[in-house]
């Protein structure tokens, strides 16, 4: 390949990756039924003197960031 073929191979493939990342299309969202309904919720910091009634079943972070569970 000569010197400005391959510049311009770059280029294009610079191009295309930019525009590609700049589509106004939002992301896919896999609607199958049978895919577990979860979200990546950070565990809330656990109340003063541990957990108690108000933390989530799965638990809370202790200020050294440990999942204290209730």
């Amino acid at each position: 390949m000569t010197r400005p073929l391959r510049g311009a191979v770059a280029l294009l493939a610079l191009a295309l990756s930019v525009a590609a990342c700049t589509t106004d299309d939002p992301p896919a969202l896999d609607t199958d039924p049978d895919t577990p309904r979860v979200t990546s919720d950070t565990l809330p910091d656990c109340p003063t003197g541990g957990p108690d009634e108000t933390t989530p079943p799965a638990g809370c972070l202790d200020p050294e960031g440990k999942v204290v569970r209730p």
